[in-house]
């Protein structure tokens, strides 16, 4: 089965506990979503609260 989507959590799972984006996760969700995945961000915080970790993934 091929993947179609990734969902990812932003606290414990994409962010580590500097609360940054690693540069070997970044690339691998840019280069997930050059093969046509889709990359969603799961989070409860509100949008202001993600955009910055958006942003650092210019997906």
């Amino acid at each position: 089965m091929k993947t179609k989507l990734i969902a990812v959590d932003l606290d414990g799972t994409l962010l580590n506990d500097k609360q940054e984006i690693s540069v070997k996760t970044r690339e691998a969700l840019q280069k997930a979503s050059r093969l046509g995945i889709k990359i969603v961000p799961c989070s409860g915080r509100p949008f202001p609260g993600i955009k910055e970790y958006l942003d650092q993934l210019d997906l």
